[in-house]
């Protein structure tokens, strides 16, 4: 079997993408959905008349099979699929002809403009995808007007990961002699970056891998949010990033870079990714959530497998655990069919397309329920399964203003970092750039939104 690099690259550029797509929607016309309109929309969940539902997502992932099963489950339904594709996305939605149910991550632009139909009432009167069951990471798709949360439910993540959480080869730590990480309680950012360093001078190549390639914001964020320190100011107008909190964490970003221990944009892994190097036995660690599991059941990783553990996100003071995507789906606010997208949403989320894609490993299910679906054949399946299900109890989504992208946030802040790890700028210069340039973005994305 060859590894099939299936990575946490698809969540975060969907994640990014879907953003993208939330502004490119600023334009169009859209119309938010009254709490009256939502429990209208909910009480026709029950109607057996023939119906249309059609869903913008990818065929990789919702599949002709699921479209039959759905079909064979409900007589009354028929699915129009639409490969997911932004364009037109945003064409059917400024023709006020959006699809029933739509891929994306979450996003405060969407929720902002009212793009999205509340939920809230099918989800109280659903057996499938309640409440209780529905885990904290799930509040990515909440909103209450303000911030991203908390408040309303606009959508159901398909599948996700504590992306922060750190994959780890024992092996090589004892080679060097050097103790792993906790499984149990998260090291800090700093005791991880002096391990690292350890592994560097014991002739580990690669000590610790971040991805960064992918985006280092969610990272920076984090370890503000750890530090109890802020990321904008209360409306999200504006970056506050002129605080020790901020500071503290772009110097450990630096630190990191300057000490050779991993990949920054100034050595890039031809691969693109950490899974190679990983499985090949030359990364010690790699921060990328329990997705990544599902690269060790390939056969030229079983040995790496043996000796691989799954250790909690690091901190900075308190326990907080990110998700970096959160791709799901939502109901658009002006579908003409909500309460049968809802029952299409509710199976493809909640019942056997959950099951399969928990059951492969490549992510947790959204529902607690279905985490028995896990993997569980190989000893580092059990730890992994047992670990995520701990660090969810840790998870809250990250700061996020509805006036600017995700995109624009990785452009800058990987600039400036870079920057400081070449000795161009101090951590507080690098804060001070990232803080002028973020603000003027929100600027004009608070003026096109208005």
């Amino acid at each position: 079997m060859s590894i099939t690099m299936k990575n946490r690259r698809t969540r975060l550029v969907s994640g990014s993408t879907a953003a993208a797509a939330g502004a490119a929607l600023l334009l169009a016309g859209c119309s938010s959905s009254s709490s009256s309109e939502s429990a209208d929309a909910a009480a026709d969940v029950d109607s057996t008349e023939p119906v249309t539902v059609t869903v913008m997502y990818k065929s990789s992932e919702f599949t002709e099979d699921h479209i039959a099963a759905i079909e064979d489950e409900y007589p009354h339904i028929t699915i129009e699929f639409i490969e997911y594709d932004e364009t037109r996305l945003n064409a059917m939605m400024t023709a006020g002809d959006p699809p029933d149910i739509v891929r994306s991550g979450p996003n405060s632009n969407l929720f902002a403009k009212g793009l999205a139909t509340n939920l809230d009432d099918f989800i109280a009167n659903s057996e499938i995808l309640t409440e209780d069951d529905l885990l904290p990471a799930n509040d990515a798709w909440r909103y209450d007007g303000t911030t991203r949360g908390q408040g309303n439910y606009y959508g159901i993540i398909k599948d996700w990961s504590p992306d922060a959480t750190i994959w780890q080869n024992e092996a090589l730590f004892d080679a060097a002699g050097i103790e792993p990480l906790d499984t149990t309680e998260p090291t800090s950012w700093d005791d991880l970056l002096d391990k690292a360093i350890e592994l560097k001078d014991a002739g580990v190549e690669y000590p610790l891998g971040l991805e960064w390639g992918w985006g280092i914001t969610n990272l920076l964020q984090t370890m503000i949010v750890q530090q109890g320190g802020e990321v904008y100011n209360d409306d999200l107008t504006e970056v506050t990033f002129d605080t020790p909190e901020a500071e503290r964490a772009i110097q450990w970003l630096i630190d990191y870079g300057t000490s050779g221990v991993g990949v920054t944009s100034l050595n890039p892994l031809p691969d693109g990714q950490d899974a190679p190097t990983f499985i090949a036995g030359n990364m010690a660690m790699t921060m990328d959530g329990y997705w990544f599991g599902g690269n060790l059941q390939a056969d030229e990783a079983a040995t790496v497998a043996e000796t691989t553990t799954m250790a909690p996100a690091p901190t900075f003071g308190d326990r907080v655990s990110p998700i970096f995507g959160g791709v799901g789906a939502y109901i658009p606010s002006g579908s003409d069919a909500p309460g049968a997208a809802w029952l299409v949403l509710e199976y493809f989320m909640g019942q056997e397309p959950a099951a399969e894609r928990a059951q492969t490993g490549w992510g947790l299910p959204i529902l607690e329920s279905l985490w028995e679906e896990l993997p569980s054949e190989q000893p580092y399946q059990v730890q992994a399964k047992d670990a995520a299900l701990i660090e969810a109890e840790y998870v809250q989504p990250l700061p996020d203003s509805p006036y600017v992208q995700l995109s624009q946030w990785d452009q800058i802040v990987d600039a400036e970092v870079t920057a400081g790890i070449q000795g161009n700028k101090d951590a507080a210069g690098v804060a001070a750039a990232i803080q002028e340039q973020m603000n003027t973005l929100l600027a004009q994305g608070k003026d096109q939104l208005g």
